[in-house]
């Protein structure tokens, strides 16, 4: 199944903001729920079915708030990442070696917009920020996509590059989430069809019998955007190491 933010071209209030979960291959709504909510990621563990999202209010993004469900019928939600000052977008979560790990978006003036911070949690329900995990700093990081495998946090996320002005999709690697290293062979993944304009942002992974997914979002980043998929034939630990040969 593949979770979707559905939202307006452009403008639009918070009650034209929702999510939905598809089937993969006939498209058949599953579930619809989250009024009000968008850029949403999935996250399964154990009998459960997790939805992370920011809120839409006033058409700017607040926190973010996490959905759950055990038979995707009966929802429940709460507030799991709160910031008073700045305004929450994209968030990515995995499992750790000590419970679970979320990545996610903000526009802290402290930084340059946009950069990403860091969550952990032992049981989903409470997370607790990293203290010292911010990521770009300096620069445009946005739509963090993570994943742990062999002791590394694995990260895709979009860089704005210039002066050629294009946005591509880099990958990253962390021990601890304060260090990072960039991978040798960037960028991951970049618009290079005559279909993408000058953009491959937003990705989300899914492994499925053997082969890694990649849904990503191509377009001008200003007035068209559509979803595309790329295949990996291989596990996505597989692809990702190959990106570090040190």
């Amino acid at each position: 199944a593949l979770l979707e933010g559905v939202r307006p071209a452009s403008g639009g209030e918070s009650k034209d903001h929702y999510l939905e979960l598809r089937d993969l291959e006939s498209r058949e709504v599953l579930a619809g729920f989250g009024e009000g909510y968008g850029l949403p990621c999935a996250f399964v563990h154990e009998d459960t079915f997790y939805a992370f999202a920011a809120r839409n209010e006033n058409r700017n993004w607040h926190n973010v708030t996490m959905f759950w469900s055990k038979d995707l019928k009966t929802w429940q939600q709460k507030f799991v990442v709160q910031e008073e000052n700045e305004e929450l977008f994209n968030s990515s979560v995995c499992a750790g070696p000590d419970g679970f790990v979320m990545a996610y978006e903000t526009n802290d003036k402290t930084y340059t917009p946009f950069s990403v911070k860091f969550a952990t949690s032992k049981d989903l329900m409470t997370w607790t920020k990293v203290p010292d995990a911010v990521f770009g700093k300096d620069r445009y990081t946005a739509c963090p996509c993570i994943r742990y495998a062999n002791g590394y946090y694995y990260m895709i996320y979009l860089e704005h590059r210039t002066p050629r002005w294009c946005f591509e999709s880099y990958i990253a690697r962390s021990e601890d989430l304060v260090n990072w290293q960039l991978g040798d062979a960037n960028p991951i993944l970049t618009a290079n069809l005559d279909d993408e304009g000058i953009n491959a942002s937003d990705v989300d992974i899914l492994e499925l019998e053997g082969k890694t997914y990649f849904y990503y979002n191509v377009g001008d980043q200003m007035t068209w955007g559509k979803v595309k998929r790329a295949v990996y034939n291989g596990p996505a630990k597989e692809l990702f190491e190959s990106y570090f040969p040190r």
